[in-house]
Order: structure tokens, then sequence, then C-alpha cells
């Protein structure tokens, strides 16, 4: 009897003991879920990785992304989750949630050329504050919103902003593009996430397919909302006051002279040219003869262009961009120039995209561009005019 009462305490004991344990466990799940995104801590984690050991960073990072993450079985869930919503939300009003940085505003575009083919009444577009004057012509667009600052991060205020726009407009789908951004800190009714789209990028990589993330977006939208729209590429509207500003700075330069742009900024140190391939390679253009190359202004990297330039023993052809140059202007700068090259970065995007000015009457559009890649795949970021799987260039 004593042994079956013992028996029986021990076992109520373990029973409470794991009772305690699922709830402290479960307490520690609802804080991450709720404290912590899953996309922050990958990134954090692998960045923190690959600085201290890059190679095996890469090695690590990508068998991840591989086996966990670009899976048939994980794409199949998200595309049947995601078409279901598609299909029962009303199109009238329809948010689009860009990505951080500027190339992302670019590239994700395409997404408001998709949805108005669908007949969506009001297209609004959230993107990096810096991009606005670039994207605030795009006739797909309703109203944009220019509300990101940061490459790295969403902050509170960014998201309290956010959530008031959702609110205040009261929208039938909203598109997030971010991993920065997840369905507990979004307030709407009809959410299609990120992670599908990252999924369908991931899985066509592996498999060596066209996974350039302007087709891929067309592609997945075509997908979720059963649609075949045919694909058509990244376009800038540009204003025609940064059109003249572009001029003035080329009437610098004889008219019958050739122009090649050389971007030498890059928001990652991992996609950022090394300096003496940059040093390399304008010493060797710096000798053709009537050529002038203009060269950009750093914002990633302090004195950049002030290293370059003093570096260079032959700058008689050499012109320099000035900081404070305007973005849309820059662009269209890039539209004056015979030649762009550049690491992947905004600026590549900026100059692949096909170029019109304020009332869609189209540019020069005849720039040669060639990029540079390092630590980012080149099927996904990069354009190219003859290689399969890679994007063509609209130049």
């Amino acid at each position: 009897m004593i042994r079956d009462y013992t028996q029986k305490s021990s076992i109520l004991r373990m029973h409470n003991l794991i009772k305690q344990l699922r709830l402290a466990l479960s307490k520690i799940l609802l804080f991450i879920t709720q404290k912590v995104n899953v996309a922050n801590l990958f990134a954090a984690f692998t960045s923190y990785f690959t600085d201290i050991a890059p190679n095996w960073g890469r090695i690590i990072s990508n068998t991840m992304v591989r086996y966990l993450f670009a899976n048939n079985i994980l794409l199949s869930s998200q595309l049947k989750k995601n078409q279901t919503l598609a299909v029962k939300s009303k199109l009238d009003k329809v948010l689009i949630i860009s990505d951080l940085n500027i190339g992302d505003a670019v590239n994700l575009q395409i997404a408001a050329y998709i949805l108005q083919k669908l007949k969506a009444q009001r297209i609004d577009y959230v993107i990096n504050k810096t991009a606005y004057p670039l994207i605030k012509h795009n006739p797909h667009i309703s109203h944009t919103f220019p509300l990101f600052s940061c490459p790295h991060f969403v902050s509170s205020e960014e998201i309290y902003y956010l959530n008031s726009i959702i609110k205040q407009n009261d929208y039938d789908l909203v598109l997030n593009f971010c991993p920065f951004l997840s369905k507990r800190s979004i307030n709407s009714k009809n959410f299609i996430n990120y992670m599908g789209l990252s999924i369908y990028i991931a899985n066509n990589y592996f498999k060596q397919k066209t996974t350039h993330v302007t087709y891929a977006t067309w592609a997945y939208l075509n997908k979720i909302f059963n649609a075949h729209i045919p694909f058509e590429g990244n376009f800038l509207y540009l204003s025609s006051a940064s059109i003249q500003q572009a001029k003035k700075f080329c009437d610098q330069i004889p008219k019958n002279a050739k122009k090649i742009f050389f971007n030498i900024d890059a928001t990652s140190k991992y996609t950022l040219m090394p300096l003496s391939m940059q040093l390399y390679m304008l010493e060797q253009l710096s000798h053709l003869k009537n050529t002038y190359i203009i060269i950009s202004a750093s914002f990633s990297q302090e004195n950049l262009q002030e290293k370059i330039y003093k570096s260079l023993k032959n700058t008689h052809n050499v012109l320099l961009i000035n900081k404070n140059m305007a973005i849309d202007t820059y662009a269209s700068l890039i539209d004056f120039c015979d030649c762009f090259i550049s690491s992947d970065t905004g600026g590549l995007h900026i100059a692949a995209s096909y170029k019109f000015d304020e009332y869609s009457r189209p540019l020069n559009n005849k720039t040669a561009i060639f990029s540079i890649f390092g630590a980012t795949p080149a099927t996904i970021y990069a354009y190219d005019s003859l290689k399969e799987h890679f994007l063509k260039s609209s130049q």
C-alpha cells in the first residue's frame, strides 16, 4: 500500500513537473513569436557568422535555406494559403509594402502593374523615403507613401504610421514584401506576407530557373491570382526637372565624347567592389580616348569618392557627382550615358529600368550595363542580354 502511494505520488509530481515545463515553454515560445521576428534572427545569425568566418557562413546559410526553407512542401502550403486570400479579397483598395531598400522599391513596382491589370481600383505603395522621386510619377500607383528610412530594420514609429495608413484606408488586401514586418505587427483583414515569394525565389534558385526578383514577383502573383498577365520589366517615370538637371551636368562634356557612369557605392560590404578592383578598372578606363568618366558619390562608405579620385593618376576626363544630387537626376543622368558600371546595389536596378518622363514619353534607353557581383546571387539581382535564366535589361 505504501509502495502504491509512493508510486502514485511520484507520478503526480512528475505530471505536475511536466505541466509546469510545458507552461514555461509555451510562455517562452509566445514571447519569442510576439517579440522576435524570425527573419531578423536568421539575418542576424548568418550575418554574424559570415563576419567571423565568411566561407563557412556562406556554406551554412545556403545549406539552411536550401533544405529547411526552399522545399516544395513549404512552397505548396504557402501558395494554397495565399491563393485562398487572393481569391476572396476584393481589389477595390490594395496596399503594397515594399522591402526597405531603393532597389526593392524599383523592382517591386511590377506588383502594381499586375494589380492594375487585375482591375484593382486603388493601388497604394509603401517604400523607402529616398526612392520616392523615382516612384511618385508611376501611373499604375494611386498613392505613394515614403516611409522607411533604414535598410536594416523597421522602427516602431514606422510600424505605427503604417498601421495608421491601413486603418484609415481600410484596404481590401495588403501585399507585404518586407521580411521585417509580420502579420502580428500589421493590422489588416487580408494580409499576404513575404514568406511565399521568398520560398518561391529560393526554390527557383536551387532548381536553376529564372529567379530575378522582378520576374519571380510577376510569376508568383500570377500564380496566387490565377492570372496570365504578360511579363513587363521595370519602368521609371522621371520628372522633366530631373532630366533637365542631368542634361545640364552633361553640358560640361563635349557633345561627341563617350560617357561612362561608374557607380562606386553599394549598400553592403559584401556586394561592394573592392577598392583595388575599382581603381584598376578606372585607371584603364581613364586612358580611353574621347571618353569621360562620371564617378558617383558614396553614402555607405565614408570618403570613398575622395580616396578613389586622389588615387587616380589621370583625372583630366573624370567628373565627380555631388552627394546632394537628387536621386531622380541621378537616374536621368544614367540615361544620358553610354555605359553604366556598378556593384549589386540600387543604382543597378535604376540603370536597368526602362525610363520615361513624367508624361510617359520614352527617354534614350540605350545605356550598356555592366554589373560586378560579390556575395549576392547574380541570377536573383543581375541582368544579362544573352545568358539563360537571367533577366534581360531594358537597356
